[in-house]
């Protein structure tokens, strides 16, 4: 593993190393690698929360030179604006996820948050620590004509992409009238390809719900377990170690205890065995966090572990959005393959 890579896994975590640190040192341009790296695995505030802590508290454990601790400063200046210019659309994304879910309510349809600013705000400590881009929404099938409606009405302008298949997919694209580059996504089925589908299905009425502060309804932390294992496996093969850090603070308790009972049933219903039991195994063995671990245990899935542990090593997570992706994407392929045939 390469040293950015170390380091990576190190200070991903939103609640601080659980590891021993690595014991090779950074130089100036590796810490910029570290931050750039870490940006595009959606887990630069937690990285580089730890990188300003060690160099105010302990710059011999991060750098090779600590007669470098000013230099390195003056280059987190740039990692810092560009982080702030995130964290002010994410702002005003969660906003208007808010607002999107109350139009359409009053559309009489429904719509929960998916992903984004719900997970920021429900699992972890700072809703800073965890960035997004977009907006994702889930509805019902029978729903679409009204939020077709409703985000015609609001000034939102349909975006097609350009896929594989000539149909059956099952999310729409938006982009906001006014701020380009924000995007909502709106979705009748968390997995979008009509092929993985066949194996791993998840709808707004498979998801355990509970009401909100608000009175909305959104789904429970067990639902938060299955929406991060399904995203991360069957969307994006694990490509992100942001999808990890989602897993580990559901696990850990963050938006409140996870209903076991309902966690396996929702998974023997959807199909999401293997994506869950994927995504325990691999984070566990990534962000060294035990719960994860113990849980599968006690979940009793059937899954192919030698298999998917052979396919899917947290190097595997870290090289997705390095210089190395290509040659580990047949992994995260032949994790889609299984996953198209496994209910």
């Amino acid at each position: 593993m390469k040293l950015e890579e170390e380091w990576l896994l190190a200070l991903a975590d939103p609640e601080g190393p659980r590891s021993p640190l690595p014991g090779r040192r950074l130089n100036v341009p590796g810490v910029m690698s570290l931050c750039l790296l870490a940006n595009r695995h959606g887990v630069l505030p937690a990285v580089l929360g730890q990188v300003e802590r060690l160099l105010r508290e302990e710059p011999a454990k991060l750098l090779a030179d600590v007669k470098t601790v000013s230099e390195v400063l003056q280059t987190m200046v740039q990692v810092k604006n560009r982080l702030a210019q995130r964290s002010a659309m994410a702002m005003f994304l969660g906003t208007e996820s808010q607002r999107l879910v109350g139009e359409v309510t009053a559309a009489g349809a429904e719509a929960i948050v998916l992903k984004g600013v719900d997970f920021a705000i429900r699992l972890y400590a700072h809703p800073a620590l965890r960035t997004f881009g977009d907006v994702d929404l889930l509805v019902r099938m029978s729903d679409w004509e009204a939020v077709n409606e409703t985000m015609s009405r609001l000034g939102y302008e349909s975006r097609e992409q350009s896929m594989k298949h000539a149909d059956g997919y099952s999310e729409r694209s938006w982009e906001h009238p006014a701020m380009p580059g924000a995007m909502v996504e709106v979705h009748n089925n968390l997995v979008n390809s009509p092929t993985v589908r066949r194996g791993v299905s998840v709808r707004l009425e498979d998801l355990p719900l509970e009401r909100g502060p608000n009175g909305r309804r959104r789904a429970t932390p067990a639902g938060l377990l299955i929406i991060a294992a399904v995203h991360g496996a069957a969307s994006h093969g694990f490509e992100k170690v942001q999808h990890l850090c989602d897993i580990a603070q559901v696990v850990r308790g963050r938006a409140g205890p996870v209903d076991e009972e309902s966690l396996r049933a929702c998974a023997a219903k959807t199909g999401a065995g293997l994506s869950l039991a994927t995504a325990l195994d691999l984070t566990a063995r990534s962000l060294n966090e035990p719960a994860c671990a113990q849980l599968l245990v006690r979940l009793r899935l059937r899954w192919p572990r030698r298999i998917v542990r052979l396919l899917m090593t947290p190097v595997v997570v870290v090289r997705s959005q390095g210089a190395g992706r290509r040659r580990v994407t047949w992994r995260r392929r032949m994790l889609r393959q299984m996953l198209k045939s496994r209910r």
